[in-house]
């Protein structure tokens, strides 16, 4: 039985990420499609044509494909950052119920402090 949903697991899996590719060639292709609408229309430095030879454009896509990557690890990083809390945080409220020896609530409220 296990098997069987492994193998159901694998094939979802298998298909997400075709269709993560897929979507992600798109976006990109819109988000190009996007900087040269711009930057053709911009009022102080209009550019007349788009070549990706040119640095100030290689330059501009690099940043721009940069920028998903930066923030996808500052978001990773900081629930990292916060999980890392929380762990101390019921370790913390473990050792003091047991030097205690006493019936203590857990102190919710510092949990959803941490999580929020």
């Amino acid at each position: 039985m296990t098997d069987a949903l492994d193998a159901a697991g694998n094939t979802t899996a298998a298909i997400g990420k075709g269709f993560a590719i897929g979507s992600a060639a798109l976006v990109s292709l819109a988000l190009y499609g996007a900087f040269i609408t711009r930057a053709k229309k911009s009022p102080v430095h209009a550019i007349k044509s788009i070549e990706i030879t040119d640095p100030w454009i290689f330059c501009s896509l690099l940043f721009g494909a940069m920028l998903p990557y930066a923030f996808s690890a500052m978001t990773m990083k900081s629930v990292g950052a916060a999980a890392q809390d929380m762990v101390n945080e019921v370790r913390r409220q473990f050792k003091d119920k047991d030097v205690k020896s006493k019936k203590k609530e857990p102190d919710y409220q510092r949990c959803i402090t941490i999580a929020t």
